[in-house]
């Protein structure tokens, strides 16, 4: 018999059956996911204080009552709003302490994962005597907190390495890795991996074992522990310096998080538990109250935001059979990203090498993730066999998405178009994904423009999370909604911005680019300009990230902005040139640089393209890079191009590597001041030109004493 815990709780329900099985079950009311606020927490400690004291209980589970949810992790509002050393303290102390309590039942407990298991949720589980974890997909374990700009706070970096060992840990840690079940089960992060149907069983198979007292004999336990020589002083030591080595190579030391989980592993090894749990608390109590974890904090917000939109309020189809025209870099990947989710893929180009280069690209790329042990063998062979080719026109009848890749041309655009629209079903959805061309006009000539739109997607396609989403004079609802659903199932992030040239990431970005190129023309040194850039937090150069793109694509791009908006989107010179010498970039061999090199070096020969013999500062440099894009970024939010500062920052970040430790682009601008930012580009033009002009609404903000963000300053 059953009997449920007297006292109504909010977060948690207690039970206790006659053999004195405990199930702990927690479910936040009112909401998709368990998270563990200051509340929640204090409740948790209340049952596992009468739990303490009941002397019947055999052993305690701890379950979810949500779908795909076991525990989110802690409260990141309640870190975000702290801005007080002492608030911070208690709050990750009040974690820490009642995770202990819970390690210091005197009988077993079990953490029961099904879904999410992060942050907090993992320290809790980590605070249990065992943890099972099901194979469903939807189950990823792992402590992500460096991404906030934090580490684990409630003991994590105490308790995980006792399981997985010192290095792994750490590597763990660091990289915010989420694993699934298997993979969790292998390193010894849990004990036990089923499938969803069968956890119950499994929790029947390990009370009977607890209720025999034979669980350990029966437990086949893969903890590697902490390995004999990493309790060795100088091969941690060892194993830290590569980590700190790995960290500075990937962020340049803008990311202190990492760092800090370093620094607390090494000082806590081999110290009372109690005094380890004292490093780290100061150590996430010192990084919650830099403005980098702030940014990122805000950032995460506006992404879980994001996931949430549809940008429509009509259904949305499900894609099952799709095609992809057109089988360059851009094409092949994002048949790869369809193909990932298992979604029938039909290849179209005019030759049959083209085609065998996209296959071939797609295939490299699942090698990658074979490589990493995410995929078997039979797992790419399965997905590689839905995908299917033509030259021609046939095996099209049962196509509900087709996407447009071929060159930038609006009239060979147009005509790929026109003759699908012979062979496709009326309600499929043809998408497009141009960098720059209106998608009004592509659509012109259509006899169903309703069902066709813009998605832009960047490369390379397997790594850049962004998609701009465009709709035409004459798209649908519908097919808003279902290519916005297609995004995200491809583990994308989309976001719908207003029809306009460059539509927003391009038209942000292209102003920036070309000064760069404008200053090189000038005299400006091209290493000196690229050493500012990285210096500020941009994940490459310009001219490293011109050379990336294309030198001809960069070139067009700029052209179609300048006629667009005039004198402001200024067109340099140097790229025009450099098409005519063929120097295009790493496609090429030789842009900027020198890319046959092992390591790229400066080309030799661009200095033969600089007409001046400008010596700028640093600060210099980045104001005309970088308040150009703020100077265009407000336009965008002046005409609606994007709903809001928060979409436009996390475009940005996702679609140019936009520093995320400094929130984004608007939250830079409203860091650095509007007043000052007017003042500056007043400077600039009058030393630089007019295209520095500012834009009405930084001027009317300026007035106001407006930021983008909080309203008033």
């Amino acid at each position: 018999m059953t009997t449920q815990s007297k006292e109504i709780k909010k977060y948690f329900e207690l039970t206790t059956d006659s053999r004195g099985i405990a199930t702990l079950t927690f479910d936040t009311p009112e909401s998709k996911a368990n998270v563990f606020t200051r509340a929640a927490l204090l409740e948790f400690a209340e049952h596992l204080d009468a739990l303490a004291g009941d002397g019947s209980v055999k052993a305690l589970f701890i379950e979810s009552a949500k779908d795909n949810i076991f525990i989110a992790g802690a409260d990141i509002h309640e870190i975000k709003a702290a801005d007080d050393k002492e608030i911070i303290t208690a709050f990750v102390r009040q974690g820490q302490d009642i995770f202990t309590k819970l390690a210091s039942l005197p009988f077993p407990t079990i953490a029961m994962i099904d879904g999410a298991c992060l942050g907090g949720g993992l320290e809790m589980s980590l605070a249990c005597t065992y943890r099972i974890a099901t194979s469903h997909p939807h189950t990823r374990i792992g402590l992500p907190e460096v991404n906030l700009g934090i580490l684990p706070g409630f003991g994590g970096t105490q308790r995980l390495p006792p399981l997985v060992g010192y290095a792994k840990a750490m590597e763990l840690i660091i990289g915010a890795k989420r694993l699934k079940g298997e993979k969790a089960l292998k390193l010894g992060v849990v004990d036990a991996c089923v499938p969803s149907g069968y956890l119950e069983f499994k929790k029947e198979e390990f009370i009977e074992a607890i209720l025999t007292g034979n669980l350990k004999k029966k437990l086949c336990c893969s903890r590697k522990g902490i390995s004999w020589y990493e309790k060795l002083a100088p091969v941690r030591k060892i194993i830290g310096r590569m980590a700190e080595k790995k960290v500075l190579a990937k962020t340049h030391g803008h990311y202190p998080a990492p760092l800090a989980v370093i620094k607390v592993m090494e000082e806590s090894f081999g110290k009372p538990f109690k005094e380890g749990l004292r490093i780290e608390r100061e150590a996430v109590t010192r990084l919650a109250l830099t403005p980098i974890s702030k940014n990122l904090i805000d950032l995460f917000f506006i992404s879980e935001k994001l996931k949430k939109e549809t940008f429509s309020t009509a259904g949305a189809k499900t894609i099952q059979h799709s095609a992809i025209v057109g089988t360059g870099a851009m094409g092949s990947g994002i048949a790869w990203a369809l193909n990932n989710q298992d979604i029938d893929v039909r290849l179209k180009d005019i030759n049959n090498d083209s085609i065998g280069r996209a296959i071939a690209a797609i295939r490299k790329i699942y090698e990658g993730i074979r490589k990493r042990r995410r995929l078997t063998e039979r797992e790419i062979a399965l997905k590689m066999d839905k995908i299917t080719f033509t030259t021609g026109y046939e095996g099209f009848d049962d196509t509900d998405f087709l996407l447009e890749a071929v060159v930038e041309d609006l009239t060979v655009k147009q005509q790929v178009y026109n003759e699908f629209e012979a062979v496709l079903q009326p309600d499929a959805v043809i998408a497009s994904n141009t960098s720059s061309l209106s998608i009004s006009d592509l659509a012109e000539k259509l006899d169903h423009p309703n069902r066709f739109i813009g998605m832009h997607f960047f490369n390379p396609v397997h790594r850049m999370p962004l998609v701009e989403i465009i709709a035409g004079e004459k798209t649908d609802e519908q097919t808003i909604a279902t290519v916005v659903q297609l995004t995200k199932r491809m583990g994308k992030t989309p976001i719908k911005v207003k029809e306009s040239a460059g539509f927003l990431v391009n038209r942000i970005l292209m102003p920036y680019l070309s000064e760069a190129a404008i200053m090189f023309e000038q005299g400006e040194d091209i290493q000196k300009i690229d050493a500012a850039l990285l210096a500020f937090g941009m994940p490459m150069g310009p001219f490293t990230l011109i050379d990336t793109v294309g030198v001809d694509i960069g070139g067009k791009v700029s052209e179609i902005l300048h006629q667009a908006y005039g004198d402001r989107m200024a067109v340099s010179e140097i790229m025009t040139r450099m098409v005519e010498k063929g120097w295009l970039g790493k496609k090429s061999g030789l842009g900027f640089y020198d890319h046959k090199k092992k390591h790229p070096e400066i080309n030799k020969r661009i200095a033969t393209l600089q007409q001046g013999k400008i010596q700028l500062d640093e600060q210099t440099i980045c104001d005309r890079m970088l308040l150009t894009m703020i100077n265009e970024a407000a336009r965008c939010l002046e005409e609606g191009v994007v709903a809001n500062a928060g979409y436009l920052d996390m475009a940005m970040v996702m679609g140019t590597g936009f520093p995320a430790f400094r929130g984004g682009l608007m939250r830079y601008a409203d860091e650095l001041g509007i007043d000052a930012i007017v003042i500056r580009l007043g400077l600039l033009k009058t030393t630089y030109g007019s295209r520095f002009t500012p834009c009405d609404l930084l001027l009317a903000m300026d007035k106001g004493h407006e930021t983008f963000y909080g309203g008033g300053s």
